[in-house]
């Protein structure tokens, strides 16, 4: 009477031997995190292959909150080859045929969706794998918080892929971009001043001329931007990746989400503050659904509570111009382009009133026209602009009596023209309405010769 029982207890405790010992056999080995490791360079050095870290992740749940911040000193259970793997999950189905039915849900299809979206995405680094030396990742000079973000949050993402990328900067950043490094407890990015011979990702410009010096003969790997297509070009296969969004920060934003990679929180403030940065607090034209998410998810990563109070006081970083000379002030946010064979500038002064702008018209117009003899250009223009609250006007300020012309051809129907300036409201994007007006005047008039 009790024998049949007793053989079912044994039956069972066979089967469950049976499906503990098929999983054991699916996880070959064990492995203590190191210094400087990484989920996927952990995968690529002990499995073979850097996309399967999201086997090494859901396999180690209980012990990794964050796939992107794993502590040095804990013990990872490593898969084992993935014939073993795949005969242990067909062992435990047979146990359980609950499971069986649930790996057909919707949920699971799209988990299983999600795996592959990322490892095709992470595909298109491989290139990058075998490059030799350190890759710099550098947006253009005179650089903003735009730029300086973007570098430093892709260089950060490659680092955490297991490629040797470092940021770097063209020139002087200005104050609205320090406030935005101190926040986050950021250095500033090292100078580079010659790329000749390096390995060099470009972000948030694609011109030589908006450059360093050396571009046409570093090895370009990649363009990362959100402006039209530049001047920069080269033989080899290159990484483009050229979205029509309000922050070249954001598309970086994008690639951690390809990548399955969480930015940690220092890299999360910079990138927030060159979204903010470009957007004008997210309330540009350029503005789109994108910049407004990304702005979301990284201030959340990075402890900001109120996005609206940070972009107040980057605004108030970014107007101030405490120990600058004109000089300096003219090139610290500063663009040179070419249309119709001539050459031109495009300086960017943000101010909080008009009493400011009308003292600065007289001392950018002299700082323009000085800035020609250095840079080459032919023209030069300073957009003096307020833009907060409901405020929105600019102060456009030619170099000379041919760059006045050229803004009178762009805008003489929309400024009103008062002294050295033309003044528009509301204000006008350089990116987006100043640079393709006054390029269309220079391209309809050519330079002879």
């Amino acid at each position: 009477m009790h024998r049949k029982p007793l053989s079912l207890l044994l039956t069972l405790m066979l089967v469950i031997t049976m499906t503990m010992s098929a999983k054991v056999s699916a996880f070959a080995s064990s492995y203590t995190v190191q210094a400087d490791d990484t989920l996927y360079k952990i995968a690529r050095e002990q499995l073979g292959d850097e996309a399967r870290w999201i086997e090494i992740y859901k396999l180690n749940k209980d012990k990794i909150k964050n796939p992107s911040a794993i502590l040095v000193g804990q013990e990872l259970q490593l898969p084992g080859d993935s014939a073993s793997t795949e005969n242990a999950t067909t062992q435990e189905a047979k146990a359980d045929s609950a499971k069986t039915e649930s790996n057909t849900s919707k949920d699971e299809e799209a988990s299983f969706d999600r795996d592959l979206s990322i490892k095709i995405h992470l595909s298109e680094l491989d290139f990058m794998r075998q490059v030799e030396g350190p890759i710099y990742v550098a947006g253009h000079k005179s650089p903003d918080s735009d730029t300086v973000g973007s570098a430093i949050g892709y260089a950060a993402l490659l680092s955490k892929l297991g490629i040797d990328a470092k940021p770097r900067v063209f020139g002087d950043i200005n104050n609205e971009t320090k406030f935005v490094l101190q926040t986050a407890g950021l250095e500033t990015p090292e100078l580079l001043e010659d790329a000749s011979g390096l390995n060099m990702i470009l972000v948030d410009h694609g011109d030589y001329e908006q450059s360093a010096e050396g571009m046409k003969d570093a090895n370009i790997l990649a363009i990362i931007d959100h402006h039209g297509d530049g001047s920069v070009g080269t033989s080899n296969q290159l990484l483009y990746e050229a979205k029509v969004l309000g922050s070249t920060a954001t598309i970086v934003c994008t690639k951690y989400l390809d990548y399955g990679v969480e930015p940690d929180k220092k890299t999360a403030i910079a990138m927030l503050g060159s979204i903010l940065s470009d957007t004008i607090g997210l309330k540009a034209d350029t503005t789109t659904l994108a910049d407004k998410e990304a702005a979301k998810t990284l201030a959340k990563i990075g402890g900001i509570e109120d996005i609206d109070a940070f972009y107040k006081d980057l605004y108030k970083a970014l107007i101030s111009h405490d120990g600058m000379t004109d000089d300096e002030i003219f090139f610290s946010d500063y663009k040179e382009y070419e249309a119709g064979g001539k050459k031109y500038s495009i300086a960017c002064i943000n101010v909080y009133d008009e009493e400011e702008a009308k003292d600065l018209v007289k001392r950018m117009k002299t700082a323009s026209a000085a800035s020609l003899k250095g840079t080459g250009m032919d023209m030069a223009f300073a957009q003096i602009s307020i833009f907060h609250d409901d405020i929105s006007v600019a102060y456009l300020v030619p170099s000379d009596d041919t760059a006045s012309e050229v803004l009178k051809e762009a805008f003489g129907d929309k400024a009103t023209i008062e002294g050295d300036a033309y003044i528009l409201r509301p204000g006008i994007s350089r990116k987006k309405e100043m640079v393709p007006a006054i390029s269309d005047v220079l391209e309809a008039f050519p330079k002879e010769g």
